[in-house]
């Protein structure tokens, strides 16, 4: 796999951020591919997902890439939707997941590959964007709960893939069944925005945690949702097995 080669656009207040190795993307195309309303008149929008905003599913060239806006969760999100403090590229939430799913591509873990981001700033404010390539052929686990049960090698298979991350250190900030992807018999991780590289420490044992409250919400909530107690023995053993 190529390594990343991080190269820059800027168009009066947008900056842009694209991996140079992709080789069938030109240069000033980048900044079209962040617009939805141009992607539906190509037509190449092959599927979009809802979470905390619309998902653009899409193919330019032989890249199948996907296209999230970065939106506030919460009460301050209900107000200011998309506007976020500050002005600097570097510091950025875009930009600084941009740099951590670089490092993802550089450990080997299973989590997409960045393409590109867009920063379009403001008096003292900014708005951002994030495209990935697509993780092809894989379901959120939520989804797959709402269907069938999981099997107990899946869920260790999960256990396990976690421990990766927390090994090298990544917290992953909202570690829950939308976020976790099965793509036949491998794991992935996606949505990275407030991730973290931290030293070893009580976090791993709290963020497991937090994935078991989000998967009981989701059993309280959905008429239907396969997951049981031997469910989340058996990631805890795919876990502590690495």
């Amino acid at each position: 796999m190529k390594a990343i080669d991080e190269l820059r656009l800027q168009r009066d207040t947008e900056q842009i951020v694209y991996d140079g190795a992709i080789e069938d993307i030109q240069p000033e195309i980048w900044p079209r591919l962040f617009d939805p309303e141009f992607l539906r008149e190509n037509r190449v929008v092959t599927a979009t997902a809802e979470g905390r905003g619309p998902a653009y599913f899409f193919t330019w060239g032989s890249n199948k890439l996907v296209l999230r806006h970065y939106l506030r969760g919460g009460l301050l999100g209900k107000v200011v939707s998309d506007r976020y403090l500050g002005g600097s590229l570097e510091s950025s939430r875009p930009y600084l997941e941009w740099k951590l799913l670089g490092k993802l591509v550089e450990l080997g873990l299973p989590a997409p590959r960045p393409a590109a981001i867009r920063l379009c700033s403001g008096a003292g404010f900014y708005r951002g964007d994030l495209l990935t390539h697509e993780i092809e052929d894989a379901t959120p686990l939520g989804t797959l709960l709402q269907q069938a049960q999981l099997a107990e090698k899946s869920w260790r298979a999960v256990g396990c893939t976690i421990r990766r991350f927390h090994d090298h250190g990544i917290l992953h900030s909202d570690l829950n069944a939308a976020n976790i992807l099965i793509q036949n018999e491998k794991i992935f991780l996606i949505d990275f925005d407030k991730a973290e590289v931290r030293d070893p420490g009580p976090w791993k044992n709290a963020n497991l945690e937090r994935l078991e409250r989000s998967l009981n919400k989701w059993l309280r909530q959905e008429k239907t949702f396969h997951f049981t107690t031997s469910d989340w023995q058996s990631l805890q053993e795919g876990y502590n097995a690495v």
